[in-house]
């Protein structure tokens, strides 16, 4: 698969890029079967929205959209992983 879409993809996000909160190149994981962030992520927050663009098998970029949430089951497993591992964080 040819990176080339992402590459271009990051270079047209660059003001979004550069007002972001967060922002970071991600890689999904191959191995994983239907993996929809499979490959190399472009991934950015800006308040308390998330965008992670990557490029589907067939070439085309896909766009995955999240909004900030609260008491979710990932957050809960992280909380018990690092309450456990008598790691603080703000609650």
């Amino acid at each position: 698969m040819d990176s080339d879409p992402v590459v271009a993809a990051r270079k047209a996000l660059g003001p979004l890029w550069d007002e972001s909160l967060l922002k970071g190149r991600c890689w999904g994981l191959k191995s994983i079967t239907n993996n929809p962030y499979n490959g190399s992520n472009i991934t950015m927050v800006l308040g308390e929205e998330l965008v992670s663009v990557s490029q589907g098998k067939d070439g085309a970029l896909r766009i995955h959209e999240f909004s900030k949430t609260e008491n979710t089951s990932l957050g809960d497993q992280v909380r018990k992983i690092l309450q456990r591992e008598g790691l603080s964080f703000e609650k």
